[in-house]
């Protein structure tokens, strides 16, 4: 019987422990801030409460968010493989049907918008990894698609992870202070694809300098798409509408026949259709679908229109590129609420492309200061505030007609929230609050 620690009882842990117990593994378990978990009651394991350097299992499955400097896991990697759900999902499960997605931004959009058209589409799928339920307890007990979002800590622990079809959105610089520099970050990223051959496919943003750069380091089938140029095959733009060129040109959809807006959201699509078209999907199925899709909460989520000013929920932008994306997705006259946990990551690019968008920021969160700076240098009004609630109230005090107040905060939520949905949620219930005022 194989020994097998788990060390961490998050969502992960506990669907790694629930289907390591079921599958026969032998499974201790370790968490620094608990012994049992009520949501374990009825499965077999051992917690054990202290860390030896001596300790010998035949893996150790971390949870993603752990860090790679962490002390135990410096202690457990002396003797020990160190994965992750991920990693293992390749290993008891390599049976299963999966599509996988990673980037700095758009994962989940993107997940989510190949598991919405496969199930309209009469096929069973299910979002995995990243989103959701773990995937481990997922795979163990449904059968159908897995669409997995998967993360830059995630990958960090693989090995032989390859899936059959594989799509990377973009790379820009995000969790430098988890991975200990850019270079490590797009390691990591790589990693979704560098294990597949020649019949498996990956698909790229074209537009993407790093993936461009890297692209020969790759044996899979390349698909490519682009809103900047015709791509040899994939997806391209042209005259606002969407195109893809395999043996031949197809016409796929116009800009305005999507419901998520911004260039951003284009890529998104774009990538999403390539997986389903290299899965097999009929390609007018997948259009039609992709049609009727939805923004997902916390992505570029209209809230309400006030007083002709339009709120949106961008709560998700937990990095500068996906800030810029989102205030590129509109004209002018931004009220831009920002700020968070800091990720020592540079901000400066949030403001050298924001081309004169920003009417104001509202800046609250530990990275305020550093947004401060940054507007004195680039000379854009701002407030500090200290909460959610003090920055809906500043949005409603300086905003005029046609102004948009945008929640994309460009750091992460954490010292403030749990996590950028609870963030996203006090945003949208201050704004609703306000409604008939």
């Amino acid at each position: 019987m194989k020994k097998v620690l788990v060390y961490g009882l998050g969502i992960t842990g506990i669907s790694t422990v629930k289907t390591l117990d079921k599958l026969g593994f032998k499974v201790y378990t370790y968490d620094k801030n608990k012994i049992n978990d009520d949501r374990l009651e009825g499965y077999n394991y051992s917690p054990i409460s202290d860390v030896k350097i001596e300790d010998k299992y035949d893996f150790v499955v971390k949870s993603p968010g752990i860090r790679p400097d962490d002390e135990i896991i410096k202690i457990l990697e002396k003797n020990n493989e160190i994965i992750t759900d991920i990693e293992l999902s390749q290993r008891l499960f390599s049976d299963k049907k999966t599509i996988a997605i990673t980037g700095t931004n758009g994962k989940t959009t993107t997940t989510s918008l190949i598991t919405y058209v496969l199930n309209e589409s009469g096929k069973n799928a299910i979002s995995v990894g990243n989103i959701g339920e773990g995937i481990l307890w997922q795979m163990q007990n449904k059968k159908g698609v897995f669409v997995e979002e998967i993360s830059s800590f995630q990958l960090h622990n693989t090995k032989y992870f390859k899936p059959h079809i594989g799509g990377i959105l973009n790379i820009t610089p995000d969790h430098i202070d988890w991975h200990g520099s850019f270079e490590n970050y797009i390691e990591d990223k790589l990693k979704l694809v560098i294990n597949q051959d020649e019949n498996d496919y990956l698909i790229l943003n074209h537009d993407d300098e790093i993936l461009r750069k890297n692209k020969d380091k790759f044996k899979g089938k390349i698909y490519e798409f682009s809103i900047k140029e015709e791509v040899q095959r994939g997806i391209y733009l042209k005259n606002d509408s969407l195109y893809l060129k395999d043996e031949k040109e197809i016409f796929l959809l116009n800009r305005e026949d999507l419901n998520i807006v911004g260039d951003h959201n284009l890529l998104n699509a774009s990538c999403a259709i390539l997986c389903l078209y290299l899965f097999g999907l009929d390609l007018d199925e997948i259009i039609k679908h992709t049609k009727t899709f939805k923004a997902i909460s916390h992505r570029l989520e209209f809230v309400k229109k006030i007083k002709n000013v339009s709120f949106f929920n961008d709560s998700k932008a937990t990095n500068v590129d996906s800030a810029i994306k989102a205030i590129n997705s509109f004209d002018k006259n931004i009220i831009l609420i920002a700020g968070g946990y800091d990720k020592k990551i540079d901000y400066s690019p949030l403001f050298e492309n924001s081309k004169g968008k920003i009417k104001a920021m509202i800046l609250l969160g530990q990275t305020k200061g550093i947004l401060e700076d940054l507007c004195k240098k680039y000379k854009i009004n701002y407030y500090i505030v200290n909460n959610m609630k003090e920055a809906v109230d500043k949005s409603f005090e300086i905003m005029k007609d046609f102004d948009t107040v945008l929640l994309s905060p460009a750091s992460a939520s954490w010292g403030m929230y749990d996590n950028y949905m609870q963030r996203g949620d006090d945003f949208k219930n201050r704004v609703l609050e306000k409604e008939n005022i």
